[in-house]
């Protein structure tokens, strides 16, 4: 039974290879190349825990404690979701879908399946529920770049999807260590090439700049919870100049390590940073204080839609004479300005502005 692995694989291989328990191989695609996944039924424990998972890879990297099987078990425990994972499988009584492994037993998709079911076969050898755990065992022909994508595909596009940080820190290895194009990862994670850059991006901002900085063996924390504040610096255009401060990018990093900005707020830093007393209540006493500092001096400045009002209010006013003749001929746009200026009556009155006041007075 033939599959295509590629943009829309990761469903088709699940579904696939469940359909194939009967037959004892199944023809796909892996990243271009054609090869022969053998179903079987193997002893729990002849599974080993990939080291090369990037969630179990980073980890290890920084809380150290060795490769062995044990450590990386315990590892994989500590994860969100594991003891639900482990609670449904157990209530199940085994596994619906296989497990994907590489041909001496590393396994492909599924360390924490597979962790779930070797914690509960330790906990009850002699039940046979916990003997044996089906597999799809990989060929040793597949290289080593194509499982990697292959663990991409179904962590980034497919029904179990990494956290941000563990799918960025795939991406790093697909691009930098295996060699694949932007283009090429782009098209089996289905997200865009811009996407990719700025997963990269935040990556090599966080493991090169923010990490080194880290004392107290803070790093995987940093990595997880900071992530998103990462990708919000290297994706908008708001920071764009602040990113090509060396300056700006060490007060940021010094930020997320000390836990003083939020996620969203990383879009205003250039405003904080531009006001030299907000920039100081930012590093002292966090994002909150940096803010009530802009917005004493500039009441407009904490309000989103205050400010979006300013911007229609200089608009208007440089109306140009084509678009004031459109007002003339077009009912639709006459009703625009009908609605507005019934808005605008509204939330003045509440305001306590009357027709007519002055200085905000009525």
């Amino acid at each position: 039974m033939p599959l295509v692995y590629g943009v829309l694989a990761s469903d088709l291989i699940l579904r696939g290879l469940r359909m194939a328990r009967k037959t004892p191989s199944t023809s796909l695609i892996i990243a271009g190349e054609q090869v022969e996944v053998t179903h079987q039924s193997v002893p729990i424990g002849s599974l080993k825990l990939n080291p090369d998972n990037p969630r179990i890879r980073f980890l290890l990297k920084r809380r150290g404690g060795g490769n062995d099987q044990k450590n990386i078990l315990a590892l994989v425990k500590e994860q969100p979701g594991y003891d639900g994972l482990q609670k449904a499988i157990r209530k199940a009584g085994g596994l619906h879908d296989p497990i994907i492994v590489s041909h001496d037993g590393y396994v492909v998709e599924g360390n924490t399946r597979t962790a779930a079911v070797t914690t509960l076969h330790e906990g009850a050898r002699a039940d046979r529920k916990w003997q044996h755990v089906p597999i799809a065992r990989l060929p040793k022909t597949v290289p080593a770049r194509a499982m990697a994508m292959l663990m991409a595909s179904y962590h980034v596009a497919g029904k179990t999807v990494w956290r941000p940080y563990a799918q960025a820190d795939q991406i790093h290895e697909l691009h930098k260590v295996h060699k694949w194009t932007i283009e090429q990862i782009a098209d089996e994670t289905r997200m865009s090439p811009k996407e990719i850059q700025y997963y990269l991006d935040a990556y090599s901002y966080l493991i090169n700049e923010v990490l080194p900085q880290v004392k107290n063996g803070a790093g995987a924390d940093i990595l997880e919870k900071k992530f998103s504040h990462a990708l919000e610096f290297v994706k908008h255009k708001n920071t764009e100049q602040l990113r090509e401060s060396p300056a700006a990018r060490k007060v940021l990093a010094k930020l997320l390590i000390d836990d003083k900005i939020k996620g969203a707020e990383v879009r205003d830093l250039d405003k904080i940073l531009g006001s030299p007393k907000a920039a100081a209540a930012l590093q002292k006493s966090g994002f909150k204080a940096a803010k009530k500092v802009l917005t004493d001096k500039d009441p407009l400045t904490g309000s989103p839609t205050l400010k979006k009002v300013e911007a229609l209010t200089k608009a208007l006013s440089k109306m140009g004479r084509q678009e004031l003749d459109l007002l003339k001929k077009s009912a639709k746009a006459r009703k625009l300005i009908k609605e507005l200026k019934d808005v605008v009556d509204t939330v003045a009155a509440v305001a306590g502005i009357g027709t007519g006041s002055k200085n905000g007075k009525a």
